[in-house]
């Protein structure tokens, strides 16, 4: 407490104890503290601020010219040859057709296959060289608008790029038809530029593709040509009734029409793909002798059962690559690996 006194009729207070203005030395243990944190303050700053570029990945900028006034972009892709760097499709049109493929993918490593019957190869320089034209020349990273088409019920080029981190996806198709910005028109003619150069940069010798692993497609064909003989379905392991149910679902109870058949695989993707084992698939490559399709029988049913191989990077994603009618965008087609699930009970009609 403090003592207080008198003094010439005045009221002062002398404080008991009194504050040192002098600011105390740091004990130890706060410095030893302190330094832990600044350290710990650097080595997270130098992490963070870090840009070493990922593992299989390689980033270059090109010497060549690109577009007027533009400077060159770096160009980040991947190098694994299980890694889709550009892919295109056909179809998106609601009366278009069912691509059981991509026309073209190129991999990270150069290879490129084209839909899944010959294969190419770029060199490290041809493959960057394309990706400079893509993205500086033609500015397909910086377009404003990547969907180019107005007719809903024609078909389109679909393009996938998978660069700098990011995937893109355009569409080109007719475009025009109604009044479009210069902008627009503009991107539009580039988008179709890049399509060109994609394709002819492709112009190398190729070989047969050759792929370790197929997926089973099947739907059920209400129009067999049964003036040639049909196999029974050789495979004891799940039933053709099974795998069209599993990918196209039930087929609609329909008293009017002698063909109920539905669009699955003959105009849109599948819900599912099976993957087939190494003995079903040696079964039935040895029952479609240099065919990837045929028509099968099955208690008094008939379907038509497509082989389709799988791509690279199919294997890795579990889905297939595919493009149908009535698609704005890709949707991979999930990929079944293992038991076929039995049919499903169909849902009596009222």
């Amino acid at each position: 407490m403090a003592s207080i006194r008198m003094k010439r009729g005045a009221l002062s207070v002398k404080p008991k104890y009194c504050i040192n203005s002098r600011p105390r030395a740091a004990q130890p243990a706060q410095i030893f503290i302190s330094v832990e944190l600044l350290l710990l303050s650097l080595l997270l700053t130098a992490c963070l601020g870090s840009k070493e570029p990922a593992p299989h990945t390689t980033t270059f900028v090109s010497g060549q010219p690109g577009a007027a006034g533009t400077p060159n972009q770096a160009i980040t892709y991947s190098t694994l040859p299980q890694d889709v760097l550009i892919r295109t499709f056909t179809g998106g049109g609601l009366y278009g057709s069912l691509s059981l493929s991509p026309n073209v993918s190129i991999y990270g490593d150069g290879t490129y296959i084209l839909g899944t019957t010959q294969e190419g190869q770029l060199g490290a320089d041809a493959l960057q060289n394309l990706l400079h034209h893509l993205v500086d020349t033609y500015g397909l990273l910086d377009m404003q608008q990547r969907q180019f088409t107005d007719i809903q019920d024609q078909n389109a080029t679909y393009l996938e790029l998978n660069l700098n981190g990011q995937q893109m996806e355009f569409m080109y198709g007719s475009f025009g038809n109604q009044q479009e910005s210069a902008l627009a028109m503009q991107e539009y003619h580039n988008l179709g530029l890049a399509l060109t150069a994609i394709n002819q940069a492709l112009t190398g010798p190729t070989q047969p593709y050759h792929s370790q692993y197929m997926a089973l497609l099947v739907r059920q064909d209400f129009s067999p040509n049964l003036s040639q003989s049909i196999p029974a379905w050789p495979i004891t392991d799940f039933t053709l009734a099974q795998a069209a149910a599993f990918e196209c679902g039930l087929i609609p109870q329909d008293t009017t029409s002698q063909n109920p058949e539905t669009g699955c695989l003959k105009y849109t993707i599948p819900d599912n793909a099976i993957l087939l084992t190494a003995a079903q698939q040696a079964t039935l490559v040895a029952q479609m002798p240099n065919q990837t399709q045929s028509d099968f029988s099955e208690d008094g049913l008939y379907y038509q059962v497509t082989l389709r191989p799988l791509l690279p990077d199919e294997m890795v994603s579990k889905e297939l690559a595919m493009f149908g009618s009535a698609q704005q965008s890709y949707k991979g087609v999930p990929l079944l690996e293992g038991t076929v699930p039995p049919a499903p009970t169909p849902t009596p009609t009222s």
